[in-house]
């Protein structure tokens, strides 16, 4: 007698392996790849002598990554060499990248109890998921004034892609 119930366990089961093979091919990880081109921001009270300067971006607030610092002179600061940064886009409600302009070590504006102060932010749309080219950009850099209006800070020259690969396990 042939036993048909147990050949029909048997193909269930090689379905089942198989899709569980599927599966474990299938996490896609997603990264925002940003390289700072170039940027200045404008002071109206310049300080005398050496300030240091740096770019944070994030598209989670727990999650924030920082370029290399920057020395600069005399209120206009430029920051002209090209540096990349790597976020990985966790979660489909990350929607926007969010970049601040850091001054540190000010003695003129210590700002919070490490002497880090904010010169400028902006906040910029990420391409879409299927996007694949690199997007090319300058933003302004916003502040507030001292009656609490939004003021012109500077500008950031950017590019971002999105970089999509799959993790085999």
């Amino acid at each position: 007698m042939i036993n048909l119930e147990g050949e029909a366990n048997e193909k269930q089961r090689f379905f089942r392996d198989a899709g569980k093979r599927v599966q474990q091919i299938k996490p896609v990880n997603t990264e925002l790849v940003v390289k700072i081109i170039k940027g200045f921001t404008t002071d109206t009270q310049p300080y005398e002598g050496p300030e240091y300067f740096k770019v944070v971006a994030w598209t989670d607030a727990e999650d924030q990554h920082g370029t290399q610092v920057v020395k600069s002179f005399n209120g206009l600061h430029w920051f002209n060499n090209v540096q990349k940064l790597v976020i990985p886009i966790d979660s489909p409600a990350d929607q926007y990248l969010y970049i601040e302009f850091l001054r540190g070590y000010s003695k003129k504006d210590p700002g919070t109890s490490n002497g880090t102060t904010v010169m400028g932010r902006a906040k910029i749309k990420l391409p879409p998921r299927s996007s694949r080219r690199e997007v090319t950009s300058n933003v302004d850099l916003v502040g507030l004034n001292s009656d609490r209006c939004v003021v012109f800070k500077g500008r950031l020259e950017f590019s971002m892609k999105l970089h999509r690969y799959v993790n085999v396990i």
